[in-house]
């Protein structure tokens, strides 16, 4: 096989699992190791005719989130990465786009041997309408042109030849975590150290005081539920309400709660009347953090109060709810769409029609 089919053949994989045609044509235009074709493809786009723009106000928000799989070669993750924040993600912003993060799927027990990089990437939009205008065959018309565009596929591009496969894509909608602050009053309450180094779960009273913070690696949990039909209002209220501020308060960095919806995409599940899916995304200082929160361990680190109570009674509403939950961790790059500066180019236009 020519190094050009090969080229073509990678590019057609990543097109497939991410749903972005132009990359394919840029390929054509760029072989594998034929730097005659590669600056014909760059002469090409220079002579380009300009397209500048100018933008209407905000359209009302319907947001939607986008959880997609990308399986890429051993060692992929990081350049890309990298080929996404230094060159993709800049003129992604700039069109309204929002990025979460990025992570790796991980074995904590180093129990499995990965044979390719199992990647996510979330990402926010203001509503389907958006995510479609924002692909490569439309996206000039919230950006316009030029080096700044340009970039961005060149980083699709680099970042393509890394992919091997997808799972696919879940679109979701519901609620980011707000992140705090929360004001949870200490109980008017007085104790009396006993002789007996730690609690039980089951002890009557269980007050803390609390260790300094412990280092370890950052994990994200990624869980995905199938709940009763119908039931995700009720569900995500219960996290909001009872369980995200127990979980803040115990260390845990909630990042969202989403249900999985089914617009006219290419989407990784198909729609059920028999279930809702729900995704929940977790933040922790490391395994064991996230190990000493699992349900019964957690009293002990936040002692056994009201909020705790309300924490259980919340997760014994939401275990009714559902009837299927698999957990994934990973680690990798929280991102949130910092300050970027794109500068205009120094041109003047006029307006023809």
């Amino acid at each position: 096989m020519s190094s050009q089919n090969a080229s073509l053949k990678t590019t057609v994989a990543w097109m497939v699992g991410a749903a972005c045609v132009v990359l394919l044509i840029r390929v054509e235009t760029r072989p594998a190791g034929n730097s005659d074709a590669t600056s014909a493809g760059q002469a090409q786009q220079k002579a380009a005719r300009p397209l500048p723009v100018r933008n209407d106000i905000p359209r009302p928000r319907d947001e939607i989130l986008v959880l997609r799989n990308h399986q890429l070669t051993p060692g992929g993750h990081e350049p890309f990465y990298q080929f996404s924040r230094d060159r993709a993600w800049p003129f992604g912003m700039r069109i309204g786009t929002r990025v979460v993060g990025q992570w790796k799927v991980i074995d904590p027990e180093g129990r499995a041997t990965a044979k390719y990089d199992d990647v996510y990437r979330l990402t926010r939009y203001a509503s389907f309408e958006h995510w479609q205008t924002t692909r490569e065959s439309t996206s000039t018309a919230l950006g316009g042109n030029g080096p700044a565009s340009e970039a961005r596929i060149e980083g699709f591009t680099d970042r393509g030849a890394l992919e091997t496969g997808s799972k696919g894509a879940y679109f979701v909608q519901g609620r980011m975590a707000p992140g705090g602050p929360y004001y949870m009053p200490g109980l008017q309450e007085q104790y009396e150290l006993l002789p007996s180094q730690r609690p039980t779960a089951t002890d009557e009273v269980i007050a803390v005081r609390h260790d300094v913070a412990q280092p370890g690696q950052e994990i994200v949990e990624f869980r995905y539920q199938r709940i009763r039909k119908g039931s995700f209002e009720r569900f995500v209220q219960e996290t909001r309400e009872e369980i995200w501020p127990w979980e803040e308060k115990l260390g845990a960095r909630p990042i969202g709660q989403w249900k999985v919806i089914h617009p006219a995409a290419p989407s990784r599940t198909s729609e059920s009347p028999d279930f809702d899916e729900v995704i929940t995304l977790t933040r922790y200082a490391s395994y064991p953090h996230w190990k000493a929160m699992r349900p019964d361990p957690a009293v002990l680190i936040g002692g056994n109060g009201p909020d705790w109570r309300a924490w259980r009674a919340a997760l014994d509403t939401q275990g009714g709810l559902t009837t299927q939950t698999t957990t994934e961790f990973m680690e990798g790059f929280m991102f949130y769409s910092p300050p970027v500066y794109l500068p205009p180019l120094p041109e003047r236009y006029r307006m023809i029609k």
